[in-house]
């Protein structure tokens, strides 16, 4: 990528992520390290830099940029005059900023992509991406193809804090689909002192406060560290012992498929029972916008199963007739689960996990993603 003007001192992850030249890349590490301040001064200079291109800033829920990204973005670039001439439209809440020479920010969230994502973008950033699922990521993936970009380098980056050891970023950074930087508290030059080789007083303060956390939050805020969640329903669950290469399942053994069918994302699992190893496996998922039809979404389901002779299609809740009526008419007889109780569902689950009963296919991230995150209330 063309070097860009940076106006303080850029150290490790940050400075890795905004020279590097990968299409996906996210830089994760503990609270203030740095990281989103590295990723707004590159988005600003490239503004600058290219007469008309359009970046957007996304995070999970629109509503949660504005006490957060859009605050620092607004403190160190706006308000202290380094990017003057930049105008915000939308009053306090703004939908994008537009720059003198015509290139614009926009402004969103996943929960209303709308008209920040409705066309092809030069750069995403993606704040607190562990907050996004996996088919969040692959979405914003077909927004900086570079079709009509402005740039000569299109990118999806983001920051992150360390969520779970199964978390999709971890496998999609394992799997080389993306490059995944790591920032540390020294890499902040508001905390750590380069030329003096200690600390400020604001890195004291800060790392007091982050050091007096406990449990997870300890462990991904002050040490880094990817942890999974305080009560975890699937502690059991490891790479190791319950993922596997995927391969072609043989086709004598017999197949079931199971369908989420409301919600913001519209889910299914393939699972094939191997009779002699007595182990089932879910060799295949599918995760898309509830904003398809039903109809889209079955026609989507069977494609995607193909020739295979599915012995059951099983998915719903109590409650949820009208959703297995509606996907019956569409093509798929959907029946209602055996055990309907969520619980004991998730019960059933750990046991199989816990015999080694159950494994997941290395190709289905957002499954495995989804296990690791899965904990009880507090």
């Amino acid at each position: 990528m063309t070097q860009v003007n940076v106006p303080y001192s850029l150290y490790g992850g940050a400075r890795k992520a905004v020279f590097s030249h990968e299409r996906e890349c996210i830089t994760s590490g503990p609270a203030q390290t740095g990281k989103t301040l590295a990723i707004l001064w590159l988005l600003d200079a490239l503004a600058k830099k290219y007469p008309g291109a359009q970046f957007s800033i996304i995070r999970k829920v629109r509503a949660d940029l504005l006490p957060s990204v859009l605050r620092t973005y607004k403190r160190d670039f706006l308000d202290r005059g380094y990017s003057p001439g930049v105008t915000a439209y939308g009053g306090e809440n703004p939908a994008w900023y537009d720059y003198p020479n015509g290139s614009r920010i926009w402004l969103g969230g996943m929960d209303d992509a709308g008209k920040t994502l409705s066309s092809e973008r030069d750069v995403i950033f993606v704040n607190q991406c562990e907050q996004l699922s996996l088919a969040d990521w692959e979405y914003l993936t077909r927004c900086v193809t570079g079709r009509g970009a402005v740039m000569p380098h299109t990118r999806l980056i983001g920051d992150c804090n360390p969520a779970h050891r199964s978390h999709w970023i971890l496998q999609r950074a394992a799997a080389g689909s993306l490059t995944l930087y790591q920032s540390y508290h020294r890499d902040n030059p508001t905390l750590w002192d380069h030329e003096a080789q200690e600390w400020t007083e604001l890195g004291r303060s800060t790392l007091d406060a982050l050091s007096k956390l406990t449990g997870e939050r300890r462990a991904r805020l002050y040490e880094g560290r990817w942890a999974n969640p305080e009560g975890a329903i699937f502690e059991v669950y490891s790479e190791g012992r319950h993922k596997v290469k995927a391969f072609e399942i043989p086709r004598h053994w017999p197949r079931v498929v199971g369908i989420d069918p409301l919600g913001a994302f519209v889910a299914a699992v393939w699972g094939a029972f191997d009779p002699h190893g007595r182990v089932l496996h879910i060799y295949r998922e599918y995760c898309e916008p509830f904003g398809l039809t039903t109809t889209q979404h079955a026609a989507n389901i069977l494609a995607a199963t193909g020739s295979e002779t599915v012995f059951g299609w099983y998915g719903g809740g109590p409650s949820e007739r009208q959703q297995r009526t509606d996907f019956a008419a569409a093509g798929i007889p959907l029946q209602a689960p055996a055990i309907d109780d969520v619980w004991s569902g998730l019960d059933k689950i750990n046991e199989l996990l816990h015999l080694s009963a159950l494994v997941i296919h290395d190709t289905c991230l957002d499954l495995a993603s989804d296990l690791g995150a899965y904990a009880k209330a507090r």
